[in-house]
């Protein structure tokens, strides 16, 4: 799930804390999600309780504190960044089933060729470390079962039937969309390469997709047609000031979401705050958010 980080604003940050970080990451409906944060509390915290430690001089002083707030939030993220209208859609590297065989015959004899492959591949395929399934339930029909692993999010779906044992393969079916067949011979390999190509393709789609709906605008008009429009992320100068802060909020709903970190910055940094025509003081990312 691709972020950009930065701070808070004073108006954004954790109440007591000294400063606020975040991660913010873009959804498919072009709202922002505050997929993480970090609050260097300083000493407020600690003067409240009476939290204090002794020093190396021998005296007492009240801790320095900080909070991460890093949870389960990120699990509905990873659902929002990548899912689809068949449901969720799991980055390899984060589903709990990332392979799942579904061995289709319909004789005794097939059956036993079929199941001999799956099984034979499968626990090659856990012994290098791959988490795999094989859904070998004879209640439930092949095309149903393809339709409850899509929902789940499987990233890869090995077919498997009586001519694909025939020709030495299985055939790979990609959560993300595509077909394709796989030697037998070799297939843990090919299977591991597959899943790193799957778990790249996933992250540069939503790296992507964050880009073209990051807009940078100089003027209040822009930012009015986008933060009451599509939406997005939107760089903008900005003055400063909490009560264009709180201003724009009202206008828009839009929040500043953080105060970028040098590399998530414009190329050039904005002059003029883009609300008030003022003086910029730094560049802010504003999105309506979650």
């Amino acid at each position: 799930m691709p972020v950009i980080t930065g701070a808070k604003t004073d108006a954004e940050k954790f109440a007591g804390a000294l400063r606020t970080y975040a991660i913010e990451a873009l959804m498919q409906d072009n709202k922002s999600l505050q997929a993480g944060t970090s609050h260097n509390l300083g000493q407020n915290f600690a003067k409240a309780f009476g939290v204090q430690f002794q020093t190396a001089a021998g005296g007492l002083d009240h801790v320095w504190s900080t909070s991460w707030g890093v949870t389960t939030r990120l699990i509905g993220g990873l659902i929002m960044t990548h899912g689809d209208d068949g449901g969720i859609v799991l980055p390899p590297r984060m589903a709990p089933v990332q392979v799942v065989f579904v061995p289709i015959y319909k004789t005794e004899t097939e059956k036993a060729a079929v199941m001999g492959v799956c099984t034979h591949a499968a626990d090659d395929l856990r012994a290098a470390g791959v988490r795999v399934e094989v859904d070998a339930r004879e209640s439930v029909k092949p095309g149903a079962k393809y339709y409850e692993h899509e929902g789940r999010g499987v990233p890869l779906r090995l077919e498997v039937g009586p001519r694909d044992v025939g020709q030495g393969q299985v055939t790979a079916a990609r959560r993300t969309g595509g077909k394709m067949p796989l030697p037998l011979n070799g297939l843990v390999g090919e299977v591991r390469t597959l899943l790193d190509v799957i778990q790249r393709e996933m992250f540069a789609a939503a790296r992507t997709r964050r880009e073209q709906n990051s807009r940078r605008v100089t003027t209040k008009a822009e930012f009015l047609e986008i933060a009451n429009g599509p939406g997005g992320f939107i760089y903008a100068g900005f003055c400063g000031d909490p009560a264009v802060e709180q201003e724009i909020k009202d206008a828009t709903k839009a929040t500043i979401r953080v105060i970028p970190d040098p590399e998530f910055r414009s190329r050039e940094a904005p002059t003029t705050c883009a609300w008030t025509g003022r003086k910029a003081t730094t560049e802010a990312v504003w999105a309506r958010a979650y």
